[in-house]
């Protein structure tokens, strides 16, 4: 049973959590798509993890100096920006002529906050290590806990040796591993007003320095950037050599929330291409959650999935989706045109929320627009339990059997759909069952 239950949580968690790469071909209510040049993208919803546009988002490339936003992240998360930083003899050594610094004199002291500033607006590699060395003790094993977070963030085809992104043939990532560390820190506000801002950030006097210094953001997107963009909430660029010109960037508008993340592209490129997905998508999609007016449960419930049901009992069930769910919609496209495709599973049981029953997809036309798992809801929070072999217990079970029929105790809900499991949907999907984290629906 245990194995009957893995096997069948796994297919619609497939079938929930595909990757649907969308196009704008084939259908009347967008433009063109945009001609993209990098090689090397990915765009993600921040909000779902989920991906919206790709190419060749698994290949291992050097990160640059984007690594300094991991840098960043768990410097923020593991200091207070009132602590003080003195900087070792290492930590200024570190720096090869050519490479971007600001100037750290041995022993001199920067609060958590001013050394930030110096990383994030000049991209400092001084301060990187000096920072790596607070966080972590020492720069290796500073290097251990930024595997460690990117494990946690499912960046998994990531290896970090070093806090600034230097190059070394043990330091990589992948386009997409770089979207999900930028997700990270564009959910962190204090990273983000770090990132987005545009004014002079000043350093006063210090134990070693008499002077004032005064630094500005290198990212080009912000007010005043060769490549403003007014939906911008901010990046973080690096280059080296081998690593080419890689960028890793935010933008928001009406509560859609995006990230891009390009590598070794060109010094333009990464900037064009960035804003020319940013642009359609944002430009040419809403957000249309569940359970607003227009994506109510009368039109998306029962009735609308052609599932029929007959309530004997007097518990309180019903049927829910995703926390939080949502579709990126066309903007002129109407709610009612979509068309909702169920995947039941066979053979299994499931246990409250953990699982769920079945998968819904919609579309318009061709074009993919979002995934959720559907649920069971018990509503007065009683006990959910699988049953066994399916037999019927004492306590509250959900039971999946090949006819489509689905039992809560005298609770029947009948799958009208019978075979959805086996449809064919006429587009070019990439299933990506590893490494994701994901809430709402899925893209």
């Amino acid at each position: 049973m245990k194995k009957i239950i893995a096997s069948t949580l796994t297919f619609i968690y497939i079938m929930c959590h595909l990757s649907l790469c969308r196009a704008a071909d084939n259908n009347d209510i967008l433009p063109e798509f945009p001609d993209i040049k990098s090689q090397y993208i990915v765009l993600m919803d921040a909000d779902s993890g989920e991906v919206l546009y790709q190419r060749n988002m698994d290949k291992k490339c050097y990160p640059a100096s984007t690594t300094k936003m991991m840098t960043a992240l768990l410097t923020i998360e593991n200091t207070s920006m009132s602590d003080v930083v003195t900087y070792s003899k290492a930590a200024v050594d570190s720096v090869s002529p050519g490479d971007a610094n600001v100037g750290i004199a041995v022993g001199e002291q920067l609060t958590v906050e001013q050394s930030l500033y110096c990383l994030m607006l000049r991209s400092a590699n001084d301060v990187a290590y000096g920072l790596a060395e607070y966080v972590g003790g020492t720069a290796s094993g500073f290097a251990s806990m930024m595997n460690d977070k990117a494990a946690a963030l499912g960046a998994v085809s990531t290896h970090f040796s070093n806090p600034s992104g230097l190059t070394n043939e043990f330091h990589y990532s992948t386009p997409y591993d770089m979207a999900l560390i930028g997700r990270a820190c564009f959910n962190n506000k204090t990273l983000v007003n770090i990132m987005s801002y545009t004014g002079v950030y000043k350093i006063g006097k210090t134990n070693t320095n008499n002077n004032i210094r005064y630094y500005t953001h290198r990212f080009q997107m912000l007010k005043g950037g060769e490549y403003e963009y007014r939906y911008s909430k901010g990046g973080k660029t690096g280059y080296t050599d081998a690593a080419g010109n890689c960028l890793v960037s935010f933008a928001e508008k009406d509560g859609i929330r995006l990230v891009c993340s390009v590598m070794n592209s060109t010094a333009s490129g990464r900037y064009t291409d960035s804003i020319a997905l940013f642009d359609y998508y944002l430009n040419n999609y809403r957000k249309c959650y569940l359970d607003d007016n227009n994506m109510s449960s009368s039109s998306f419930g029962l009735d609308a999935l052609d599932i029929t049901y007959e309530m004997t009992s007097t518990n309180g069930y019903s049927i829910e989706f995703d926390d939080g769910a949502y579709i990126l919609v066309p903007s002129n496209a109407n709610i009612s045109d979509l068309t909702k495709i169920v995947t039941y599973a066979d053979n299994a049981a499931y246990s409250g929320k953990s699982g769920g029953f079945a998968c819904i997809s919609f579309y318009y036309k061709n074009l993919p627009l979002g995934n959720s798992t559907i649920y069971i809801k018990d509503n007065k929070n009683s006990s959910v339990t699988p049953g066994t072999n399916g037999v019927m217990t004492e306590e509250t079970h959900i039971t999946i059997n090949k006819d489509k029929t689905i039992y809560i105790n005298i609770f029947v809900l009948i799958g009208a759909v019978a075979g959805l499991s086996l449809i064919v949907v006429p587009v070019v999907i990439r299933v990506k069952n590893r490494r994701r984290h994901r809430r709402g629906f899925h893209f």
